[in-house]
Order: structure tokens, then sequence, then C-alpha cells
């Protein structure tokens, strides 16, 4: 008995990936558009966007698997923010500023900032497993 199950992993995955597109395009339009983006109050609306990306991701993974729900989610949390990373590098090569992908003041990723997205994929994938577990054990007909 396999406890991961690669297609709800893949299936939630693939949802957060859906997600992450478009929350992020919006984000770099509001970007371009705000002055001060990281002290306004548009920067704790998009984190938080993001945080339901993970647990969204996580609930489709946990949903979609027969066994384990919370580890499902996990991994369907963690795989999103993973299937994102290419896509964010293409869009920092076609970007026209000066940031640095891991280098310079203020780079597009640094260890602190991909560790911290790993642990709060986990953490949120998780949490949307076992609330997937739950609605499904809630679902169930007791004899």
């Amino acid at each position: 008995m396999n406890v991961i199950d690669r297609n709800a992993v893949a299936r939630g995955a693939a949802i957060g990936l859906l997600l992450f597109v478009p929350i992020a395009a919006l984000r770099a339009v509001v970007d371009d558009n705000v002055n001060d983006f990281d002290h306004s109050a548009w920067a704790p609306v998009f984190a938080l966007a993001l945080l339901a990306v993970y647990l969204i991701a996580g609930y489709v993974g946990g949903r979609e698997a027969e066994d384990a729900p919370y580890s499902n989610g996990m991994v369907a949390a963690i795989g999103a923010f993973l299937l994102w990373i290419p896509i964010r590098i293409v869009i920092w090569a076609l970007r026209d500023t000066p940031q640095g992908l891991f280098t310079g003041p203020t780079p597009v990723f640094s260890v602190a900032a991909v560790f911290t997205q790993l642990l709060l994929a986990a953490a949120l994938g998780a949490l949307g497993g076992w609330l997937a577990g739950r609605r499904a054990t809630v679902a169930q007909p007791t004899d």
C-alpha cells in the first residue's frame, strides 16, 4: 500500500499552480502601480492569498487520496511550490528589474525565503489534507 497517491498529489499541485499564476500576475500589476508595495495594504492581501493556495492544494490532494490525507495534502502543497519555482524564474528573466535571482539586497530567492515557503506549504498542506479527511469522515454514513 502506497501512502502517497501520485494522482492525488498531482491534482493538488496542479490546482495550486493554477492558482499561483493569476495571483502572481495580479501581484505584478499591483506592484508596478503602487509606489511602495512592500509597505502598502496590498502586501498582506497577497501573502494571505499565497497561504490560501497552499491550503487549497493540500485540501485537493487530501480529498483525492484514499489513504493518508495529511501526507498527500502536504506533498501536494509542497509540489505546487516546487512547480512554481521555474515559472518564477522565467518571470524574473522577463521582467526589467535590477533584482538579482539569488544575490543582491533583495534577491528573488534566498535560502530563508525558500525554506519558509516550504515550511508554510507543508503546514498548510497538511491542514488542508486534515480538512479534506475530516470532511470525508463526516460524509461517510455510519453503521
